[in-house]
């Protein structure tokens, strides 16, 4: 087990214990008549080995300081016949200059590579100022540039908004206390924020109610597809008009009368459509107008469908837009194949050429 003195104090301790017994001293240090005569054996052990490593101190470093004192002699011999220079210095001097010289050209060199990583480090941030300066003003360009099309765009938006139920145009895009900087006699503000931040808001305020309109308008619309749907709105045979809506005369008693719908004329057997969904509620044979065809449809609308040549549904199917509900014939007193076409809503009849093609099936 190694003693807490270390193995220095245990060399102390081996050289006392030899010394002890050299000088015959075979003492007790637990016994108390031999205690002062241990301390001082003690004593006296400890300034011998003190003295002597200090002596042996004292004499190098004697050593060193002679060494260093000895004298160099530095010699400039010219080539000329100049008189020679000659300079005596010491190993000390020489050391010191030496030391001196690395410790500047060390610290020289940590000073320019810090400057040159300085000066790149500035360069850097003044070319990266030069490219935000541009992106900044390229952004400028396109908020100025978004904000134009935007109030391009809001008249469309108002437009539409207009053709809503229970809309409020005036007051729709409606500022209230906002002050146009472009304004005669407006003085700018220094501490106002620059026009793109004030375009910004207003197109954030503006684009947060053209949601709303949008949402308005496409309730209103999704509403008025169903209606349009269910509304007679294609043509029910392939051909043309041959005898419009209103008053006409009659090309069988050459009078004056009113012609409640209009002459479509087609190939003989061409398909007939029904021009909305609905339920078939009769089929009847007239003396004058044949064999006809009425489907009720929502909303109040009834179509009806004559001179038929035959018919493929019964009263009461249900048919869709565009389903074939007969073909065209020449039947009752019809001057040629055709389809006569009326349109009635509720008791009244109304002029079918509107309803032609205005949505696609």
């Amino acid at each position: 087990m190694l003693s807490p003195l270390g193995p220095r104090r245990r060399g102390y301790g081996s050289r006392l214990q030899k010394s002890m017994t050299r000088d015959g001293m075979g003492l007790n240090p637990f016994k108390e008549s031999n205690l002062n005569d241990l301390q001082a054996k003690i004593v006296d052990f400890l300034h011998r080995n003190f003295d002597e490593q200090k002596k042996r101190l004292d004499e190098r470093w004697a050593s060193f300081k002679k060494k260093g004192r000895e004298r160099v002699t530095i010699m400039f011999i010219p080539h000329s016949e100049k008189k020679i220079v000659n300079f005596h210095v010491t190993k000390f001097s020489i050391a010191f200059m030496l030391i001196a010289f690395v410790t500047t050209v060390t610290v020289t060199s940590i000073a320019i590579v810090r400057h040159t990583s300085t000066i790149k480090e500035v360069s850097k941030l003044k070319m990266y100022r030069s490219n935000s300066r541009v992106q900044i003003q390229k952004y400028k360009e396109e908020i100025n540039r978004l904000y134009d099309i935007f109030q391009r765009f809001k008249p469309e938006i108002t437009y539409l908004y207009s053709l809503t139920p229970e809309n409020n145009v005036d007051s729709l895009w409606a500022k209230g206390g906002i002050i146009n900087p472009n304004s005669a006699g407006y003085e700018a503000d220094p501490n106002a924020p620059p026009m793109e931040i004030l375009n910004i808001d207003e197109i954030e305020r503006e684009l947060k109610i053209s949601k709303e309109v949008l949402r308005k308008i496409k309730v209103f619309l999704e509403t008025r597809k169903k209606i349009l749907g269910n509304t007679p709105s294609s043509w029910p045979v392939e051909g043309y008009v041959i005898s419009r809506f209103g008053e006409r005369t009659s090309p069988l008693t050459f009078k004056s009368e009113f012609h409640h719908g209009i002459d479509i004329a087609a190939f003989p057997g061409a398909e007939i459509r029904s021009t909305a969904p609905g339920k078939v509620n009769d089929i009847r044979w007239d003396p004058v107008l044949g064999l006809t065809v009425s489907v009720n449809h929502k909303y109040g609308f009834m179509t009806h469908y004559s001179h038929c040549q035959r018919v493929t549904v019964e009263v009461g199917d249900k048919v869709s837009k565009g389903e074939v509900i007969g073909y065209v014939g020449k039947t009752g007193k019809a001057t040629r194949h055709m389809c006569f076409y009326q349109v009635r809503i509720g008791t009244e009849f109304v002029d079918p050429v509107p309803y032609l093609n205005k949505i696609s099936h």
